[in-house]
């Protein structure tokens, strides 16, 4: 069993990098992949904890992205990341600007509700590494506005709620392109989370994706439901992308989803990791050539 989607706290995960691999260790996973959002801070500790591990550490990254003109949003995940490179280093500076931006207005319309919480509070709260809103739902709770982390996203902070705030995003274009630019791979992460899709339309999303460079799909996903999985092994199949799959495990923040198992049920097979590692070792090697 592997699991290729968690985060830790060098973005809104409560487990540091290297719990992850101790935690990946004491479930028998045969890998994991650290793949917070918008960062690549976790993954020198990740792989220092990797190293004499059983469990294999697949550095990643979890990138937002959006269509220019539209509210449909991916979430773009990268996985077997190599060398740093300009293109990525500058996609996340700018993502971190973005998010950054967003938190504010969110505490700027949370202040108009009556409810006041500094950035200085979410900065303790994240202990230096990137804000986002699990970090503001961890202040609401402490402020005792909610009772835990899930009802804030469901009753302020989830798309459509009173606090909500729409992130500035780059294109899929650009997402996919820096992790191709780090020799990485590049996955559509939870497709069915951002819309209720038919068979047709995930077809079609999947189908332009991969015109413009994408490598796989998550096939396994921790909230997709049986149904919703069979769809998306279907389409990986008849597009000729690769399966991939995780829990999008992030510890406390979410304690319904563990790592590995999702909500309790969760199997992504071992099979799953060689494609996808032979892909990333092709586009290193032409990388490496003159």
């Amino acid at each position: 069993m592997i699991d290729l989607h968690c985060h830790s706290t060098a973005s809104d995960g409560s487990l540091t990098p290297a719990q992850i691999v101790a935690q990946a260790e004491k479930i028998g996973l045969k890998a994991v992949a650290l793949t917070d959002h918008d960062t690549l801070a976790g993954l020198e500790e990740f792989r220092k904890a990797g190293d004499g591990s059983p469990v294999e550490c697949v550095p990643g990254v979890e990138l937002a992205a959006q269509n220019v003109g539209t509210y449909f949003g991916y979430h773009i995940v990268g996985l077997f990341l190599q060398k740093e490179s300009a293109e990525m280093t500058q996609l996340l500076t700018d993502c971190v600007r973005w998010r950054e931006e967003r938190n504010q207005a969110i505490l700027e319309k949370l202040a108009k509700m009556g409810v006041v919480i500094s950035m200085e509070e979410l900065h303790h709260l994240a202990q230096g590494e990137v804000v986002g809103r699990p970090h503001i739902a961890s202040a609401l709770v402490g402020h005792g506005v909610v009772p835990d982390a899930q009802a804030a996203f469901e009753r302020l902070l989830g798309s459509g709620k009173s606090a909500y705030v729409q992130r500035r995003l780059p294109t899929p274009e650009v997402a996919i392109a820096a992790i191709h630019s780090m020799g990485g791979v590049a996955i559509w992460a939870h497709p069915y989370t951002k819309g209720n899709l038919t068979v047709r339309q995930l077809q079609c999303l999947a189908v332009d994706l991969k015109a413009i460079g994408l490598d796989g799909i998550e096939a396994d996903y921790a909230m997709h439901t049986p149904r919703q999985r069979e769809n998306v092994a279907a389409v990986a199949r008849a597009v000729g992308l690769l399966p991939s799959g995780g829990s999008d495990f992030h510890g406390v923040h979410f304690r319904n989803v563990q790592l590995g198992v999702g909500t309790g049920k969760l199997q992504v097979p071992d099979r799953y990791l060689e494609p996808l590692r032979r892909r990333a070792a092709v586009r290193k090697q032409g990388m490496t050539e003159p």
